[in-house]
């Protein structure tokens, strides 16, 4: 036997006061780390409180971006105004009504369901889920050009401009050209 398993065996009344005296030490220890801790614990907690303080923990800082909307600035299917108004509802949604719209818009788009109304709904929807990162900022891109690529409802002739109206590409201004569903193509 060793002498640890002999000495937590034994019950002679030598080891009941030796273990009295390491559980004295052992919670003394506890008490003195917990003393020297709490200043830093206080420390830490201050910081974290005046940063979480100083932080906008709302989505106050979602902001319009006429850039989220310029391929249809550019067309004509909507003014600048009307594009704000629209981000202004959609900045008003929950994320999950963000997401929601978001899915059954861009099924609507692909299916070619989708009326001219919509895709500006949808844009500004995709404009406020891209600010408050709901939704993958690469699938965001491919749908609305946010990180200035071609936005998809540009480049598919897919989405028509009303419910009975097939989508045949965009209304091209500014010296552009519709180039068969293709985009504006400068001419």
């Amino acid at each position: 036997m060793t002498p640890i398993s002999s000495f937590a065996r034994s019950e002679s009344g030598a080891i009941t006061v030796d273990w009295t005296v390491m559980a004295a030490a052992s919670v003394s220890l506890a008490l003195a780390l917990s003393a020297a801790l709490t200043d830093v614990f206080g420390l830490l907690s201050g910081q974290v409180d005046g940063h979480l303080r100083d932080r906008q923990l709302g989505d106050e800082w979602v902001e319009y971006y006429a850039s989220h909307f310029q391929a249809s600035l550019n067309t004509g299917y909507i003014s600048e105004d009307q594009a704000e108004v629209l981000y202004q509802m959609a900045e008003g949604m929950s994320s999950y009504a963000l997401r929601q719209h978001l899915a059954e818009g861009i099924a609507a788009l692909e299916n070619g369901t989708i009326t001219t109304d919509e895709l500006m709904a949808l844009i500004a929807v995709g404009s406020v889920a891209y600010q408050q990162n709901l939704a993958d900022p690469a699938m965001l891109d491919y749908y609305f050009g946010f990180e200035g690529s071609d936005p998809y409802y540009m480049t598919t002739a897919a989405a028509p401009t009303s419910a009975e109206e097939p989508y045949d590409g965009p209304s091209c201004s500014n010296g552009y050209e519709n180039s068969g569903g293709q985009g504006c193509n400068n001419s």
